[in-house]
């Protein structure tokens, strides 16, 4: 079976199709953390609220990961258009996207544990409310833990828009 490499119309679409949906991941990120933190803070008193607005935190890095793009693949890499990083670059941006997806996801997951938790003790905030420290300590521990694992053994590569988890360049 033969492969065709991309061409360039294709290599274009991956580099930057992405580029303006992590800018509004992003700029909305901001404003939910802005809104949060200035302009509703007493919003702040429940742990929903406190859940979301570390979840947008998490989002940032994230988001500029994905506006990096194809930059931080290794300039040397053919059919990247935009390629212009290095191997340190690919493995920074690669941990950064899975630690920070990760962080991400683990925070969506809280909110179903924290709406469970609501129904079970009918919505006395004051007997879950334990919860919020394990929750933020698991959201940063194992996906640094993970994505370090995948950097300590070379695994985040060029894929296709920027760099990832793959075996190989």
């Amino acid at each position: 079976m033969v492969t065709t490499p991309p061409t360039t119309t294709q290599q274009n679409a991956m580099a930057y199709a992405g580029i303006p949906f992590a800018s509004l991941s992003f700029l909305s990120s901001c404003y939910v953390i802005h809104h949060l933190l200035y302009a509703k803070p007493q919003k702040l008193k429940r742990l929903y609220h406190r859940l979301v607005l570390a979840m947008n935190f998490a989002a940032l890095p994230f988001a500029f990961a994905n506006i990096w793009g194809t930059w931080a693949v290794p300039s040397d890499t053919p059919y990247f258009t935009g390629a212009m990083g290095n191997v340190n670059t690919c493995t920074s941006q690669g941990f950064v996207k899975m630690m920070f997806s990760l962080t991400v996801a683990t925070y969506y997951a809280s909110l179903i544990l924290q709406a469970f938790m609501g129904i079970r003790n009918n919505f006395k905030e004051e007997e879950y409310a334990w919860i919020e420290l394990p929750i933020h300590v698991v959201a940063y521990c194992v996906p640094c833990a993970i994505a370090s694992m995948i950097a300590a053994t070379e695994n985040f590569n060029p894929s296709a828009n920027g760099c990832w988890y793959a075996k190989v360049p």
